[in-house]
C-alpha cells in the first residue's frame, strides 16, 4: 500500500478528466460545446453514482486477493472466477456495492476516490466522441461505461482477475501489464465508441479534405499539460494495482515528458508536410497520443525509448485520424477512437517490447525472491512471453469495448417514431416577415445553424435530415440570389 506522505496524491488524478474536458472542448465548435457541456455533466455524474452503487464492487470487491495480509481490505474478498475454485481467473469482484458496511474502511474508500477519475476520463472520452449523435445515446454510452464496461475490464487487469494472471496460468511473462492505464482510458473507450459510430450515419467530407479546425486552441493545449501534470502526480501516490512491484517514479515521470515531446515533435511535422502549416489541435492531441502511449510503460522503459515511442505515437495518431475522419468517415467529435487505437494499442504493445527488464519485480505477485529480472520485452531479451501476454489482454479489452458499443450503435440504429419537426422562429413569422427582411438580415440568418429536427428530444444527424424535411420552397416575390 502507499505511503501515509503519499496517500492524498491520488487528488492529482482529477486533472486528467477535467484536461481531457478541454482537450475536447478545443476542438468543438460553440454552438456544439453548448449542447455537449449539460451532457456531458450528466452523464459524468450518473457513471459516478454508478461506480460507487456497482461499479467499484465489480473492479475491486476480490481487492483482499492481492493484498491477503491487508486486513483494512477484508470487505473486498470475493471474487467471482471463470473457472470454479481458480482464484486466478477471476472475472469480477462481488463485494464492496455501495461501499457500505463496517467493513468499509478508510482504505477501501481510498482506493475509490484514486481511480474513480480513471473512470471518468474514460467516461468522458465516450460521451465527447458522440457528441455529433443523439442525446440519449450520449449518456446511455457513459453510463455503460461506468458501470460495467470499465470496471470489468479494470477486474481483469488490475483488481486481481485474470489478465494479471496470465504469468501463474499460461507462463506468460507478468501477465498483462499496464502501469498507467492506457488501455483502460484510451483504448477500451476507443473500441466502445468505434462499435457505436460503425452502425451511426457517417458525415459529409470536404475535398480536398481539411485538418478539423481549432476553436479553442488554448483550452486544448492547457488541458492535454493538465492530464500529463495530474498522471504524474496520481503515479505518485502508489496506486494498489502496483502493490508489493518494485517501480521508479522519478523514471516514470521523465518518461512522460519524453514521450509526450516527441508526439508534438512528429504531429506537427506531419501537419507541415500535409498543410504548410502547423495545427495547434493536432498539436495538442499529439501530445495527448503520446501521453496515453507512455502510460503503460513508463516505469519499465529507458527514456531514449519512450521518446521512440512518443515519436511513433504522433506520427501514427496524425494519420490514424485521417483514416478515421476521411476514409471511414465517422463522426468522431473528439478523435477518440484514433487515440485508442495509437495511445491504447501502441501503448500496450510497448510493454511485450521495449520493457528493460530492470524494474517491475513482484508484478501481479510474482514472488520477488523468482523474479530478479524484472520485465523484460522481445527487444531487451525477454523473449515473445510477455509480448504474447500485452496481445492477449489487448485483443480481450478491445473485444470487450466493441461488443458494448455495437450494441448500443444497433440499438440506435433502430428507427424510432418520427414527430414533426418544431418550427423555427422565422417560420413562425410567416412569409410575410420573411419578405419584409433586408438582404443584410436575410445573410446573417443564413450564417446561423438553424436548430436541428427533433426525435423525441433527440437530435437528427445531418445524414438523416433529407428524409425527414420537405423541400424548401421559396416565399413568392423573394430573390433567392443575395449579394
Amino acid at each position: 500500500m502507499a505511503s501515509a506522505e503519499t496517500t492524498l496524491s491520488w487528488l492529482w488524478g482529477y486533472f486528467i478528466p477535467l484536461g481531457l474536458l478541454l482537450l475536447a472542448w478545443g476542438g468543438l465548435p460553440p454552438h456544439k460545446a453548448r449542447r455537449v457541456t449539460p451532457l456531458v455533466a450528466l452523464a459524468a455524474a450518473l457513471a459516478l453514482l454508478g461506480y460507487w452503487s456497482v461499479g467499484f464492487a465489480l473492479h475491486l470487491g476480490g481487492a483482499q486477493a492481492i493484498s491477503p495480509d491487508e486486513p483494512s481490505l477484508a470487505g473486498l474478498s470475493l471474487l467471482f472466477p471463470l473457472v470454479p475454485h481458480s482464484p486466478d481467473w477471476g472475472f469480477v469482484g462481488l463485494s464492496g456495492f455501495f461501499l457500505s458496511g463496517v467493513e468499509m474502511t478508510s482504505t477501501v474508500f481510498a482506493l475509490f476516490l484514486a481511480y474513480a477519475p480513471l473512470m471518468v476520463a474514460a467516461v468522458l472520452l465516450v460521451v465527447l466522441a458522440l457528441a455529433d449523435t443523439r442525446r440519449w445515446l450520449m449518456v446511455a454510452a457513459g453510463v455503460m461505461a461506468g458501470i460495467v464496461v470499465f470496471p470489468v475490464a479494470a477486474c481483469w487487469m488490475w483488481g486481481g482477475g485474470w489478465l494479471a494472471h496470465l504469468g501463474d496460468t499460461l507462463a506468460l511473462g507478468h501477465g498483462f501489464v499496464d502501469f498507467g492505464g492506457s488501455t483502460l482510458v484510451l483504448w477500451l473507450p476507443g473500441m466502445m465508441v468505434l462499435g457505436i459510430l460503425l452502425l451511426q450515419p457517417r458525415q459529409t467530407v470536404a475535398d480536398p479534405p481539411a485538418p478539423p479546425p481549432a476553436y479553442f486552441p488554448l483550452f486544448a493545449n492547457l488541458g492535454v499539460l493538465l492530464m500529463g501534470i495530474g498522471w504524474t502526480g496520481w503515479a505518485l501516490s502508489g496506486p494498489f494495482h502496483t502493490f508489493d512491484a518494485t517501480w521508479d517514479w522519478n523514471r516514470a515521470a521523465v518518461n512522460i515528458l519524453l514521450g509526450m515531446a516527441g508526439a508534438v515533435l512528429t504531429s506537427q511535422l506531419y501537419a507541415w508536410l500535409v498543410t504548410g502549416e502547423l495545427e495547434s489541435l493536432l498539436a495538442a492531441r499529439g501530445l495527448a497520443a503520446g501521453w496515453g502511449a507512455v502510460l503503460a510503460v513508463a516505469p519499465f522503459t529507458p527514456p531514449w525509448a519512450a521518446l521512440a515511442v512518443g515519436l511513433l505515437a504522433g506520427l501514427t495518431f496524425a494519420l490514424l485520424m485521417y483514416v478515421v475522419e476521411v476514409v471511414l468517415r465517422l463522426r468522431d467529435a473528439s478523435a477518440t477512437v484514433a487515440l485508442g487505437l495509437v495511445g491504447g494499442l501502441w501503448g500496450g504493445l510497448s510493454v511485450g517490447l521495449l520493457a528493460d527488464g530492470r524494474w517491475g519485480q513482484g508484478w501481479n505477485g510474482v514472488p520477488l525472491a523468482s523474479d530478479a529480472g524484472g520485465i523484460s520485452g522481445l527487444f531487451f531479451g525477454g523473449g515473445v512471453a510477455q509480448l504474447q501476454a500485452q496481445l492477449v489482454g489487448l485483443v480481450t479489452v478491445g473485444l470487450w469495448g466493441l461488443l458494448w458499443g455495437g450494441i448500443l450503435g444497433f440499438i440506435a440504429r433502430l428507427r424510432l417514431p418520427r414527430r414533426r419537426p418544431a418550427l423555427t422562429r422565422d417560420e413562425e413569422a410567416g412569409p410575410a416577415a420573411v419578405e419584409a427582411m433586408t438582404p443584410v438580415e436575410l445573410a446573417s440568418s443564413a450564417d446561423v445553424e438553424s436548430p436541428s429536427p427533433l426525435v423525441d428530444g433527440d437530435v437528427i444527424t445531418d445524414a438523416e435530415m433529407p428524409d425527414m424535411l420537405p423541400p424548401v420552397v421559396p416565399p413568392p416575390g423573394l430573390n433567392n440570389t443575395v449579394s
